[in-house]
């Protein structure tokens, strides 16, 4: 047998012996780890027990499936995903808000647009001019205010079950 042959031989004997390590290496996550992923530390979490207890605090990863939260208090929980009846993570509406705030200032913009036409003498004020400023114009304007209140508003998102 020539040493290429042999060589390919030993090659394919280590990687058959390997593989089965290597693909238990990269088991997928238990469904508590997924979990506990999708949740960011230092994120404010709400968890609800089925002892009809709830703890909201900031998200400590503890590990093993399990999930630390510290209170304002200072004491930090540690719980199981097992003990848990509900998990939510708090976030905001700021897209909400934004998207209803764009709406509602494209309608104003278009109002705003109609009466310029309607009111103005001037040969500017003729034809789409006015819908070309006021839109945009009035548009954004809306969605950054809608953003800012939507900011200011919190909603709980539930991450578990």
């Amino acid at each position: 047998m020539s040493p290429l042959r042999v060589g390919s031989w030993r090659l394919a004997v280590l990687a058959s012996v390997l593989a089965p390590a290597i693909l238990r290496a990269q088991a997928p996550p238990t469904p508590s780890e997924a979990v506990l992923a999708r949740v960011e530390p230092g994120k404010v979490v709400r968890a609800r027990l089925h002892s009809d207890r709830t703890v909201v605090g900031q998200y400590a990863p503890v590990g093993d499936g399990r999930l630390g939260i510290r209170t304002d208090a200072g004491t930090t929980d540690t719980l199981s995903l097992t003990a848990l009846r509900e998990l939510s993570v708090r976030g905001r509406h700021t897209k909400t808000g934004a998207i209803v705030g764009g709406i509602a200032g494209v309608g104003f913009g278009v109002f705003v647009g109609w009466v310029v036409t309607h009111v103005c003498d001037a040969a500017d004020c003729d034809g789409a001019g006015p819908y070309a400023v006021a839109i945009p114009l009035f548009g954004g304007g809306g969605a950054l205010l809608g953003a800012a209140i939507g900011a200011a508003i919190p909603k709980w998102k539930r991450v578990f079950p």
